[in-house]
């Protein structure tokens, strides 16, 4: 299956289908995990997915890669190919924030977990750290640094939304992971948005404490 076949079933769900429920082909499923990683990693930095396909469906594709309750492609970063793929998929995860989050998630955040405003993509945006499969007790250093590192960038933004997501996945790595509490308190320093309830909710983090 060349990449915009597997792109196009990827995203081309139909407006009243769940993407826990929802069967791709099995063409869709027998792409090998290193040629399947290379599409993933091509899909985040596709312009044409955002003309040709509609944010519900963005929102429904994006959690098809990124929760293991819709298929397996989120192991690609944790179990199906070597450490040095993982990390550059890693740290590629940048582009979801910049090409997706940052885009497309535009609701006002008045408070922490309310997802019905971007609709599927919303969801995935602020859970992604809570359903991805990657987590420091399954991660190698280097891996750790790049999920950081992506958390970090992902601060830069003066969206809200991609903010409260990156916030949410360091206040979660928060325990174990020193870098999570130091990279949420140098934010806290010098914030990228005046929003009350994002700053908070940043402060809480760097506890560990979140929900």
């Amino acid at each position: 299956m060349i990449y915009e076949q597997w792109r196009n079933e990827l995203f081309g769900l139909a407006p009243e289908s769940d993407p826990v429920m929802h069967e791709h082909s099995e063409e869709f499923y027998a792409v090998p995990s290193q040629v399947a990683f290379d599409y993933v990693d091509q899909v985040l930095v596709d312009p044409d997915v955002h003309s040709v396909f509609t944010k519900d469906q963005l929102g429904k594709g994006i959690s098809t890669i990124y929760s293991n309750c819709c298929s397996d492609l989120p192991f690609l970063y944790t179990t199906e190919c070597g450490e040095d793929r993982r990390v550059a998929g890693i740290n590629n995860l940048v582009n979801l924030y910049r090409n997706y989050f940052d885009r497309h998630c535009t609701g006002n955040v008045t408070d922490i977990g309310n997802d019905e405003n971007d609709g599927p993509l919303g969801y995935i945006c602020y859970m992604l750290w809570d359903v991805f499969v990657l987590y420091p007790g399954n991660a190698t250093p280097a891996m750790i640094s790049a999920a950081i590192g992506v958390m970090r960038s992902a601060l830069e933004s003066s969206n809200d939304n991609s903010l409260a997501s990156a916030i949410h996945g360091l206040g979660h790595w928060a325990f174990g992971t020193p870098e999570a509490v130091t990279t949420l308190e140098h934010w806290l320093q010098k914030p990228t948005t005046d929003n009350p309830v994002v700053l908070q909710y940043a402060r809480t983090a760097t506890s560990g404490m979140i929900l």
